[in-house]
């Protein structure tokens, strides 16, 4: 199965913000609540060792994704300070995670362009679960971006198969029915757009659906990063990183400027 190029109602301009940040709030909780991306943790610190930093840009954050839990297992071999960035910034899910980690988050207010990040900022810039909803050639200008700056990039997404993905995404549905008055912090609004209007479990579904059918696995971020034009002046690492005991794992794209 072939990636397509298809659009996600949290892409489209219209969508609600309080339903955007439902859905990117219960994607957060489910990734800390999991830790399946724990597995990547030395892969970012090797990327952060290679160039001798302690810092880390993540873009396209949504409600944080994983990094709740996150950067306490990668404070686990060294300093780490990491900025969460995107778009859309969700300021108040960044201030609630900003506390809730004691200070161990921050994040930028402004609206960062994963495709032309400042330059002065620094770190590795990671991206979770985002990557796929990118075109080919905004994606490739990410990468290229990464590679003009001499910036270590992180890519990671949470699946590298998508006919397992495809059948595992309605099993989501229970979980959120059950689990969404403990997403943090609470907010009304998401529970009256789960439980009476059941927006946001509706966009999680569709939009991880189409997800799976948008998202990019090793071979196609082979053929992506073969078009940077300067792409050998990066050490790239594109693959599977496996999850003990599931039988699955998390594709993965590193790059690296060589020195």
């Amino acid at each position: 199965m072939r990636r397509r190029q298809l659009v996600e109602l949290e892409d489209l301009d219209w969508c609600p913000r309080a339903v955007r940040d439902g859905g990117t709030d219960w994607l957060a909780f489910m990734a800390n609540q999991t830790k399946i991306f724990s597995a990547v943790v030395p892969k970012i610190r090797s990327a952060m060792a290679a160039v001798g930093t302690n810092q880390v840009l993540d873009l396209c954050s949504g409600a944080g994704g994983p990094w709740l839990t996150l950067v306490d297992e990668l404070a686990r071999s060294g300093p780490v300070e990491v900025q969460l960035s995107d778009r859309f910034p969700n300021v108040a899910a960044f201030l609630a995670l900003q506390a809730r980690s004691q200070g161990r988050l921050g994040f930028r207010e402004k609206p960062i362009d994963a495709a032309d990040v400042p330059g002065e900022l620094p770190g590795v810039r990671t991206l979770f679960n985002c990557f796929h909803h990118f075109p080919p050639d905004v994606a490739a200008e990410i990468l290229n971006d990464a590679v003009r700056k001499r910036r270590p990039i992180a890519i990671f997404e949470g699946v590298n198969h998508r006919t397992i993905g495809l059948v595992a995404i309605p099993l989501q549905l229970p979980a959120m029915l059950l689990l969404m008055p403990f997403v943090k912090p609470f907010r009304w609004s998401r529970m009256l757009l789960t439980y009476v209007l059941p927006m946001i479990p509706f966009i999680v579904v569709f939009d991880g659906t189409i997800s799976l059918l948008r998202i990019y696995l090793p071979d196609e971020l082979r053929a992506l990063v073969a078009r940077l034009p300067n792409a050998d002046s990066f050490e790239w690492d594109i693959g599977t990183t496996p999850l003990p005991g599931l039988g699955i794992g998390l594709t993965h794209l590193v790059g690296v400027p060589r020195p």
